[in-house]
């Protein structure tokens, strides 16, 4: 069965009507706020605005699944009770919605099918036990109803106004960082020492040692920008479920990040790709708040072994063993360091 032909066969007069009937109706505006309007509070199924029911959350599953069954023919090939349970799994992801910890705009920009998976991720147990065409069911169900939940979205009449307050608030960050970078501009004592560092890095850290991988005649280190996978990380919240969004979008807008995991979970990898991306200034879209930084790599469980002292910001460089740290212009670190506090 084709995932995509299920989106393509359910017709938007059929779905558009269910999925409306998950969020609550706003009246005109902005929708301005001390927060930004959760997803969480527009659902029609939790909170005080609470008028859809279990019951009913689990009727529009029913209905979405039984149309995209009979539509594609899976309907003749799935015994009942698998659509049955495919129908519980959609109800446990579109309940998702209700805790998910980003706005409507956020939402947009993240796009449907990146929102079905993190709907998915929610209730990773839902779809155990079932046949691959129940699974390929559910996915093919939930990636529709997203685009539908998006387009809803963009329809309601606070978005467009939330949307040019939200470009208003990004053309003026972007003016701000403009402003940084034009402050930044390296001195010509400086500009040939920052390209000569930039290389550094880029050698330095542009190769990633893969453990556990046995291949014949394989080398024993890869480029980073052919090994490298994309991570997930976690915002921190204390009053919702953490969202799972790209690493990227994550650091995005913050001036000071504390990066947490377990071990081999891919954190050092992960500055690894920031500080060879900054380097080589080869930024796509969403890293240009990288553009015009300076990175330093330092490893502080190697710095600070046997009791060591962590190195002032003037031998950051000779403390990771970097080949040009004595040719760092006079007050260079000094310079950096002062551009790069907003």
């Amino acid at each position: 069965m084709e995932a995509a032909a299920i989106g393509a066969r359910l017709a938007s007069s059929v779905v558009a009507p269910l999925i409306k009937r998950l969020f609550v109706a706003d009246g005109p505006g902005a929708g301005l706020v001390d927060k930004p309007l959760r997803v969480s509070k527009l659902v029609s199924f939790k909170g005080e605005k609470r008028v859809l029911s279990d019951e009913d959350l689990h009727k529009i599953a029913e209905e979405l699944v039984n149309r995209a069954a009979q539509s594609t023919g899976v309907k003749e090939r799935l015994p009942a009770y698998e659509q049955r349970a495919v129908a519980h799994a959609v109800a446990d992801s579109l309940r998702s919605l209700g805790y998910i910890d980003m706005d409507d705009v956020q939402a947009v920009q993240l796009g449907h099918l990146a929102l079905s998976r993190h709907l998915r991720s929610q209730s990773p147990s839902a779809t155990l036990g079932l046949s691959s065409d129940a699974v390929t069911l559910h996915a093919s169900v939930l990636d529709t109803a997203c685009l539908h939940i998006l387009q809803f979205f963009t329809q309601r009449s606070t978005f467009v106004a939330r949307t040019l307050i939200e470009h208003s608030r990004r053309i003026e960050e972007l003016s701000l960082k403009i402003d940084s970078l034009i402050a930044r501009t390296p001195s010509p004592a400086d500009g040939p020492f920052e390209e000569r560092y930039a290389e550094y890095i880029a050698s330095k850290h542009g190769k990633l040692t893969i453990f556990g991988l046995d291949l014949s005649e394989a080398p024993e280190n890869w480029p980073l920008d052919a090994a490298y996978l994309s991570l997930d990380a976690a915002g921190g919240r204390t009053h919702d479920l953490p969202t799972l969004l790209p690493a990227d979008h994550i650091l995005a807008g913050r001036d000071r990040v504390l990066l947490r995991g377990v071990a081999g979970s891919g954190k050092t990898t992960l500055v690894q790709w920031l500080a060879v991306s900054t380097a080589r200034k080869a930024l796509d879209e969403r890293l240009l708040y990288l553009y015009g930084l300076v990175p330093f790599v330092l490893p502080l469980r190697t710095l600070t072994r046997g009791g060591a002292k962590l190195p002032t910001p003037d031998g950051f460089l000779a403390s990771v063993d970097c080949p040009i740290a004595n040719l760092q212009p006079t007050g260079w670190i000094d310079r950096v360091l002062r551009s790069s506090v907003g």
